[in-house]
Formats: C-alpha cells, sequence, structure tokens
C-alpha cells in the first residue's frame, strides 16, 4: 500500500498570520474573511470568500473567486474565476492584506516528469530556471529577464497587458515605467529563448494591448 500523500502547507510570509504555518486539510481550502472559511483573514479589504485552493488529482489550483482587492500569483494578478496551477514555492497574495508561500513537497517529485512531457519551454520556479525542449537555458535569465517570462507563462495564451508587466518587474515605481523599457526587456527575453529554439516565436507583441506566450505544441 502507497503511503498517503501529504497536503501543501501555507507559510504566511507578511501581513496577517505572518510567520504561521497552516497545512491544508481536505481537497478544497477557502480563504476569505468569513469565519466559515477554512482561513479565516479578519480584514475589511478581504471579500467573505476571496480565494480557494483545490486539488486537480496530482496538482493544486489557486481561484479568485471574484474578490473585491484580487489576488495576485508571483506578483501577478490572475484572472476571477479562471483556475491556475500551483507550483512549489509560488508566492500568493490575498489584496493588500498577506501573503503566503504555497509549499507542496508532492510537487518536486513531479517535476523532472513534468519537464520530460513539456514540448516547449519549461520554467522551473524554485530554482529559476529555464528549460527549452529539455536542455536548460544556460547562462541563465536575469532576475528581471525570468520575472518577465514568468509573468507570461503563468498567463499562456492571455494577453498581459505593459501595466501588468511594469508592476511585476517594477513593482512600486513612481512616475510610471516607459514603454521603451518594456520593450528592451521583451527583446532580451526574446533573444535568449531563440538561443536553444530560434524556429518558434514563443513571445507575442498584441499592438496597442500587450504581450502574449505561446507554447510549442510540437516536441
Amino acid at each position: 500500500m502507497q503511503p498517503e500523500k501529504e497536503n501543501p502547507k501555507l507559510l504566511f510570509i507578511s501581513g496577517i498570520n505572518e510567520g504561521e504555518q497552516v497545512q491544508i486539510q481536505g481537497k478544497v481550502c477557502v480563504i476569505g474573511r468569513d469565519p466559515s472559511a477554512d482561513i479565516s483573514l479578519d480584514s475589511p479589504f478581504v471579500s467573505r470568500h476571496h480565494a480557494e485552493i483545490r486539488s486537480e488529482g496530482v496538482y493544486w489550483t489557486i481561484a479568485d473567486l471574484f474578490s473585491k482587492n484580487g489576488v495576485f500569483r508571483n506578483k501577478a494578478r490572475i484572472e476571477p474565476g479562471e483556475p491556475l496551477p500551483l507550483h512549489n514555492n509560488d508566492e500568493i497574495q490575498i489584496g493588500s492584506v498577506c501573503m503566503f508561500r504555497f509549499l507542496d513537497p508532492e510537487d518536486t517529485l513531479l517535476e523532472s516528469d513534468m519537464q520530460m512531457r513539456t514540448p516547449g519551454v519549461w520554467l522551473d520556479e524554485l530554482n529559476r530556471e529555464v528549460y527549452v525542449h529539455n536542455n536548460k537555458l544556460d547562462p541563465p535569465l536575469s532576475q528581471q529577464q525570468f520575472d518577465l517570462l514568468a509573468v507570461l507563462f503563468h498567463h499562456q495564451r492571455e494577453v498581459v497587458t505593459n501595466d501588468m508587466i511594469a508592476d511585476a518587474l517594477w513593482p512600486g515605481a513612481v512616475g510610471g515605467i516607459e514603454s521603451a523599457a518594456i520593450d528592451n526587456a521583451f527583446s532580451r527575453l526574446r533573444n535568449r529563448l531563440a538561443e536553444l529554439d530560434p524556429e518558434h516565436e514563443y513571445l507575442e507583441t498584441v499592438r496597442g494591448v500587450g504581450r502574449r506566450f505561446v507554447q510549442r505544441a510540437d516536441v
């Protein structure tokens, strides 16, 4: 008989509950202001049912339950009502109230297998490494380049606006970010990916709207 899998833990790293570690019980964990929530956050800036973490078999997802102040995964705000996969060491922010780190001991056991089955680009976010067709990009991306790729990668097939990119790469910047700075960061990242796969454009510019990551479908 195989041992029962251990559920992930949430390590609160800032804001409400800072320093606490909570293990998820069951297959669904609701986070919100309501006292009945699995993780209750007593703040007027948290919706009654703000976010949900759910087991989907071999992986876990995070969803924004149409909250007022949003849910952010690795600095990027997620689309309400659309569950996104969680990876070990992802950082989740609930509005402006708190941030926790998602710790899944099972996730690291699956990473190498998932990498081999993923065509195109694969991100090892724990080690901040990038693989293209199972070849590691070396030298590694700069922190800014990796953050930009992570934002685009986690919104695959969606257009990421320049404002979202600016918030992820230059959080708290005063006076806004020039579009030329985003253009330069985008161009440098595109060139790095082309080092290992010059035949496919993973990064697209949607003129007047933003940028988009397009995964390669073939192996």
